[in-house]
């Protein structure tokens, strides 16, 4: 039987609390890769230990997150990974805790120090593409991961990818037959002063509009050919042949800070 996972149907109850985005991590897991197990997260002396070596307290949700899919590479390091525990640092600043980055420096995701005795703290996003160095990202940490895992599994899937030019008929297109993923918007980390991130999906497929080299891009993934197939036969775009991303996940200690 085909697999209907549908990641705008599995975030359309919302995410009120921590248990909808960990729900979806779960399912998506299952459905795009492989079930998550008891061995795919950090223990939480590994928690402990970063914790004693920063002199803080980590978020609860940051410690749900490392304990439920932490080791999972496939989900969270494809690209611009999750920092490891032991990876964990404060930006020069001292004010943030960075717990994500991109692979060449240019970005990264935190929170601030002042929001760490949240349950679900807002993130921010750092870039060199900043004029004031930061701006908000999303207003939950446990959303970040949500946005986290479906960045990482189009950049783990460029050989089942496609992009075209969103004109205004491709985008009535992808919005009359695809759905709109309950995630808010937020910006690009390639191009944060740009236009904000949008997506959505259907069974087997995830539709991203994004900022461009001539405005805003639509990027399609497919979890196999036939989905990408189907997206692409959707939607009246110029499809030009995909290019490599990248071709393995991001090797322990393998990026570059900003600073």
């Amino acid at each position: 039987m085909a697999d209907r996972f549908d990641v705008a149907e599995a975030l359309a109850g919302g995410c009120s609390d921590r248990t909808g985005p960990w729900a979806f991590v779960s399912a998506f897991a299952a459905s795009w890769s492989a079930p998550l197990s008891r061995t795919d997260g950090f223990a939480s002396t590994d928690l402990q230990r970063a914790e004693a070596r920063l002199d803080l307290r980590l978020p609860v949700a940051l410690r749900e997150a490392y304990a439920l899919f932490g080791r999972r590479r496939d989900l969270v390091a494809q690209h611009n990974p999750l920092l490891e525990p032991d990876e964990l640092l404060l930006d020069p600043s001292g004010d943030l805790l960075v717990f994500r980055s991109e692979n060449q420096g240019c970005a990264g995701w935190g929170v601030p120090l002042t929001d760490l005795s949240r349950a679900d703290p807002p993130v921010v996003l750092f870039s060199d593409r900043l004029p004031a160095g930061r701006r908000p990202f999303l207003d939950r940490l446990s959303l970040a991961c949500v946005e986290t895992i479906l960045s990482e599994a189009t950049a783990a899937r460029w050989s089942r990818q496609r992009a075209c030019q969103a004109t205004p008929d491709v985008v009535t297109s992808l919005e009359k037959q695809f759905t709109s993923i309950g995630l808010p918007p937020y910006p690009a980390w390639f191009e944060p002063t740009g236009l904000p991130v949008r997506w959505f999906s259907a069974p087997g497929l995830l539709l991203c509009l994004e900022p461009g080299p001539q405005g805003t891009s639509l990027v399609a993934t497919g979890r196999t050919e036939a989905d990408l197939q189907r997206a692409l036969e959707a939607i009246p775009g110029a499809w030009p042949a995909a290019t490599p991303v990248v071709t393995r996940p991001a090797a322990e200690g393998a990026f570059v800070l900003p600073f």
